[in-house]
């Protein structure tokens, strides 16, 4: 039986790097067009894009290896059974029950490597994106600010800088229009600056030299005019990615212990802590996806070859997996209306999707079909032999 274990983790495991190297590629391309986006066109070298990529990685790979681990159930079983290789193995005594222990020690190992990843690589790769990206925007002062023209990469400032030294960020005839201030905008001009940056506030600090402020009040109808020899400015990094990247970025970026304490504090001063409860959770609850994946597949992939409907599971595995994220969104609303369910919440997909994944695997295991799937079955052999007679006139 060992053999046979060992054959059915061979078959497994191969379409399981093939899928997950397409799928961690799919989902890079997402990310790499806002990278492109953002830096080729400026001529940001190689080396800073390939850190950005690797960075980005471990937290794709916690979506990844759940769902290739899934496809790679149905793709190596669902091509046994078309061979008639699982037809073979249930001559041989066999049954469903026997072939779900190999899968399930697969499932078993894709889980601690998601949970690991999810739960410590993918936060540190967070904050190595934060980093890469400051480094970026300090040493290519131009994805932010252009020379000559007028900048409105900030909100409520707009920005004009005659020259940039991208060597040592010196800047030249600078002119400011700032209204983060709401009612009292102030007008900056200087004859020379510098771009400096602040690693742990991850901010990048213009620090003006011999220019003057000009501040008008329209409440007092006054207007001030100030001079100074030096006078710095806060440009959030954040400004440059949006408030609502900022927020996500900065929970997934936090190790655990840290969001601990983030909640923690929250609930001292009153603050509702969800965004933070919400990361926290779901690092260690969808890494075990695998397990529930792991008897969905096998029960899908076991398809009888006379129904004529090779890809039927496969397509029932596209309709499940979407209805399994669709119950993760639902669960993160629920524990937004319940805070205090909210653990349980966060567990109750994989709840789901295992019992379902139990009841399928246990009607495959007494040749028990649903009636969805026998009507499946006949719609498309329906549709094949319509096809098949169009094909002929």
């Amino acid at each position: 039986m060992s053999i046979i274990n060992r054959y059915l983790q061979r078959e497994i495991l191969l379409p399981f790097f093939y899928v997950l190297v397409v799928l961690v590629f799919i989902l890079l391309m997402g990310q790499l067009f806002k990278i492109v986006n953002m830096v080729v066109s400026e001529g940001v070298r190689l080396w800073d894009v390939i850190r950005l990529v690797s960075a980005l990685i471990p937290q794709i790979m916690t979506m990844a290896l759940p769902i290739s681990f899934f496809f790679a159930v149905l793709v190596s079983l669902g091509r046994m059974v078309g061979d008639g290789e699982v037809v073979a193995l249930k001559a041989a005594g066999v049954s469903p029950y026997t072939m779900l222990k190999p899968v399930l020690q697969l499932a078993v190992a894709c889980t601690i490597v998601t949970l690991l990843v999810s739960a410590w690589l993918a936060p540190w790769g967070m904050r190595q994106v934060r980093q890469v990206t400051f480094d970026i925007l300090k040493e290519k002062v131009t994805l932010a600010l252009r020379s000559q023209t007028l900048n409105l990469a900030f909100p409520g400032m707009a920005i004009y800088m005659g020259e940039i030294d991208r060597e040592n960020g010196r800047v030249e005839d600078v002119f400011i229009e700032d209204r983060r201030h709401g009612e009292h905008p102030q007008t900056i001009t200087a004859i020379a600056g510098v771009i400096v940056g602040d690693r742990d506030s991850s901010t990048l600090l213009l620090q003006l030299e011999e220019g003057t402020i000009h501040e008008y009040d329209p409440q007092e109808e006054s207007y001030r005019v100030t001079d100074f020899s030096q006078y710095r400015i806060n440009f959030d990094i954040s400004d440059l990615l949006g408030e609502e990247g900022r927020v996500k970025l900065n929970n997934k970026a936090l190790p655990n212990s840290a969001l601990l304490r983030k909640i923690a504090l929250k609930k001292s001063r009153g603050k509702n802590p969800t965004r933070a409860r919400a990361t926290l959770y779901k690092r260690f609850t969808q890494p075990f996806s695998c397990l529930a994946f792991a008897l969905l597949g096998l029960a899908l992939a076991l398809v009888p070859v006379r129904s004529g409907a090779r890809f039927q599971g496969f397509v029932f595995g596209l309709v499940f997996l979407l209805a399994y994220y669709l119950t993760g969104m639902v669960s993160e609303y629920l524990a937004e209306w319940q805070p205090s369910l909210s653990l349980f919440f966060f567990w109750l997909p994989n709840l789901i999707f295992l019992l379902l994944g139990i009841l399928l695997l246990t009607m495959k295991q007494r040749e028990v079909e649903l009636s969805f799937v026998e009507s499946g079955n006949r719609t498309f052999t329906m549709l094949k032999d319509r096809c098949s007679l169009i094909g002929k006139k």
